[in-house]
């Protein structure tokens, strides 16, 4: 890990944004998906649609439950009767899930792959609780039982630490020259060893400069404890900000060597 690596955020938002591929290559290598004492785990069933949401609000994925439900219901009813033996909980003993993965079945191959790493997330008042890698070995584990050999796995730059897990664990990079400067920015973060033959980046250019303004005016208004989310392509130029179960929404201008933000009316109550 370098220095610049030691002082970022688990979900650091103001570097650019670069998704990442993974591949496994044989899912039969799996190691210990015991989970700590207090901890076990649960497969989804129907109605836990607000638990999936919460746990990648509580883990800064998403600023509300609307946009968590919004996006189960995006990305899985298409298979949604397959989700039973897809997609997973970590749960504690007081019934609350903290963590959640699914080995998704693509409805058509993507590299000639089948089944695909997707939504892991553990809520973050929980990471410090040594799930990360019994959860990863139990969806290798899962995978394998499911009847498949490999895996793809997608993730991105903001999810960098999450990314070097998945390196740790033996994926491997994946159509490295398709988004080379990701993996760039991952190199310069981690300096990790199966990057070696991959050139680092200067770290003043990884990251991207409306976040970095954006965050220091949101500094300023909300201290440390808030999340946030930026939305800047098609035309958007939208903040979301989720402080005290409240969601904050901005639009942010940079212009005539000036940036601002400017507060909508309306704010919302997060549950």
């Amino acid at each position: 890990m370098t220095k610049e690596g030691d002082k970022m955020n688990s979900i650091e938002k103001t570097l650019e944004y670069h998704e990442l591929l993974m591949t496994y290559s044989d899912t039969s290598k799996f190691g210990n998906d015991t989970l700590p004492d207090g901890f076990h785990y649960e497969f989804y069933k129907l109605g836990d649609e607000e638990e999936w949401a919460r746990i990648h609000v509580e883990s800064g994925e998403f600023m509300s439950m609307e946009e968590g439900l919004r996006t189960f219901h995006d990305f899985y009813d298409s298979f949604l009767n397959e989700l039973p033996k897809r997609l997973f909980f970590v749960v504690n003993n007081f019934g609350e899930k903290v963590g959640t993965a699914t080995i998704s079945l693509l409805l058509e191959k993507e590299f000639g792959y089948e089944a695909v790493v997707d939504w892991f997330a553990i809520k973050k008042q929980y990471q410090g609780y040594h799930l990360s890698k019994p959860m990863i070995n139990k969806f290798i584990k899962l995978a394998n039982e499911l009847g498949h050999k490999k895996l793809l796995l997608h993730t991105q730059t903001h999810t960098w630490l999450a990314a070097k897990l998945y390196l740790d664990f033996g994926f491997e990079p994946f159509n490295v020259e398709e988004n080379m400067k990701g993996w760039q920015i991952l190199k310069t973060i981690t300096n990790h060893s199966k990057l070696n033959y991959i050139e680092a980046v200067p770290e003043n250019d990884m990251y991207f400069d409306i976040a970095l303004k954006t965050k220091a005016k949101l500094d300023e208004l909300f201290g440390e404890n808030y999340e946030y989310s930026i939305w800047h392509k098609n035309g958007r130029h939208d903040v979301e900000v989720n402080y005290n179960d409240i969601l904050y929404k901005y639009k942010y201008y940079d212009k005539n060597n000036k940036f601002w933000l400017e507060e909508e009316k309306q704010n919302y109550k997060r549950k």
